[in-house]
């Protein structure tokens, strides 16, 4: 039934069309057999009226069905079944009243489970179909945005090889460190680029990012506020928007806290007026006025920031009185 085009069934849209198309086919099937009345021997006195009824379901659904069965059944008692002209109800008239309902009901019954059967299949072929070049698209962006993150890798491994040069003691730290990034990337590609992430929301999507960069960054408890607007990013710029406020965070993980008692940090992500969207990433840290031991890290983590940053055609500002405030503007499409 899945080939079947779906003008086969149910093609009269509409209650009043629908129990207007049942009304004329009765009358179809009452002319027909009254004008052939002559011709039929006796007992037929449904004949022409079983088809007007499967034709009505068919073309307008079970309400019009049931409606031409009706018009039918009494047309059929009063006009063809002896004694005519008289709606009286025996045995023998009884026994054939019957037969005819459950045959109506059954031919009603079945076509409208088939036609509901065949909007089902229809309904889960587009969502197939759906989910397919839902699929493909996400195929082709994780192509891109897999090389696009290697890229950075390597980027980022070269710098930390430059500061290895310079300083060889750092080489062990600069690998964990390394390390931490390229895990946490691998959890947020696995986390965007799962079918069921469809659902979740950019706030869930944003949240679940902030928990993870917590987890694998964070050296003491820190707590996180988040607030999201509820906006909606297509998959490459949400990824890019994720790994911007994760490398944002490890910074203020890794450099903002140490021995800092109500450690905080607030993601914020607000649209404007003008279709604009501002993420606000700020910590109550130690701020960039007094800079830790080992902080040449944090001028690789501003580079990486700054290339995301590009990456979203964006605008950055930073403000380190009193903590950390990040601000990047960027467009929504």
């Amino acid at each position: 039934m899945t080939g079947l085009p779906r003008t086969l069934f149910m093609p009269i849209r509409g209650r009043l069309a629908g129990y207007g198309v049942a009304i004329a086919l009765f009358l179809l099937g009452f002319g027909v057999r009254y004008a052939f009345d002559p011709m039929f021997p006796p007992g037929f006195p449904f004949l022409t009226f079983f088809p007007v009824v499967i034709l009505s379901t068919f073309l307008a659904g079970r309400g019009p069905g049931v409606l031409c069965g009706v018009l039918s059944g009494f047309a059929a008692l009063y006009f063809f079944i002896p004694p005519k002209h008289t709606f009286l109800i025996d045995g023998q008239r009884a026994t054939a009243m019957g037969f005819y309902a459950f045959v109506v009901v059954v031919d009603v019954l079945l076509i409208d489970g088939l036609m509901k059967r065949q909007r089902q299949l229809e309904e889960s072929e587009a969502r197939l179909a759906a989910m397919g070049d839902y699929q493909a698209l996400l195929f082709k962006e994780l192509q891109h945005r897999v090389a696009n993150n290697l890229a950075s890798v390597a980027s980022m491994l070269r710098l930390k090889r430059r500061q290895i040069e310079r300083d060889p003691s750092l080489a062990l730290e600069m690998i964990d460190r390394a390390d931490a990034r390229i895990e946490l990337m691998g959890r947020i590609h696995r986390q965007l680029y799962d079918p069921l992430a469809r659902e979740l929301s950019v706030r869930e999507q944003i949240e679940q990012v902030v928990l993870q960069t917590r987890e694998v960054t964070a050296r003491g408890p820190v707590s996180c506020d988040i607030r999201i607007a509820p906006i909606k990013l297509e998959t490459g710029r949400l990824m890019t928007l994720v790994l911007l406020i994760s490398e944002i965070l490890t910074n203020s993980f890794k450099h903002a806290f140490d021995g800092h008692e109500d450690a905080r940090v607030l993601v914020e992500l607000a649209d404007d007026a003008q279709g604009n969207l501002r993420l606000t990433v700020a910590d109550n840290g130690r701020g960039l006025g007094e800079a830790p031991v080992g902080a040449a890290a944090r001028g690789l983590g501003t580079a990486i920031i700054r290339g995301f940053v590009s990456q979203l055609n964006g605008r950055m500002t930073v403000d380190g009185d009193g903590g950390v405030t990040t601000v990047v503007t960027f467009s929504a499409g």
